[in-house]
């Protein structure tokens, strides 16, 4: 292929990925995943790839680890990820952004998930696989959500507490009548001119 043609190709192809990504974005859902201070760099791939699936509106990093795109596959490309440094970065950035914390942790406070009722724009915030949440944290939340669990090791791995959660909020939305497209896709062509980005 000749540069011009391969230049070409290439242009196509971004003009088709921005196109896709701003079909996606009308539908974003009004959630946001947080993760504390992850160690295992493949957990943050595979939770971006499910906040890509749910339609949530920002995966959110706190703390200075990288994370592994491979296990993302590609859905970084189209989900907002927010890097902070540190725990004040990240109670500044959710007070602008107007997230209600939801911490997902083993603790006294904590709600049983099957009784949970959530706020409107839940941040739901995990922690590290050793350590979890920070007390400060935990202190801050609107709510704890905790998952019930049977088995004899009383934990769950990251990516997949996170993806329990995110999909739990989605179906009490759904039972309650405020969930469009519950079978999936994207959403609907909007009017012209008519800005829906952050709409459900």
């Amino acid at each position: 292929m000749s540069d011009l043609k391969y230049q070409l190709a290439m242009e196509r192809r971004l003009e088709r990925r921005q196109r896709r990504r701003e079909e996606y974005r009308r539908g974003l859902r009004p959630m946001a995943i947080a993760a504390w201070n992850i160690t295992k760099e493949h957990n943050v791939g595979s939770l971006v790839r499910t906040a890509h699936a749910a339609a949530a509106e920002e995966v959110v990093l706190v703390g200075e680890r990288e994370w592994n795109l491979e296990a993302a596959r590609t859905s970084e490309l189209y989900t907002t990820v927010t890097q902070l440094s540190d725990a004040a970065a990240f109670r500044r950035y959710r007070e602008e952004k107007g997230w209600d914390l939801v911490a997902v942790e083993l603790d006294a406070r904590a709600v049983n998930l099957f009784d949970v009722e959530y706020p409107e724009r839940p941040c739901f915030l995990l922690g590290a696989e050793i350590g979890g949440i920070p007390a400060d944290l935990l202190d801050e939340a609107k709510l704890v959500v905790q998952i019930p669990q049977w088995g004899l090791v009383p934990s769950l791995n990251l990516a997949v507490a996170g993806s329990i959660v995110l999909y739990d909020f989605l179906g009490k939305r759904h039972r309650s009548g405020r969930l469009n497209r519950p079978d999936g896709g994207l959403a609907a062509q909007p009017p012209a001119g008519y800005d829906v980005d952050h709409t459900e």
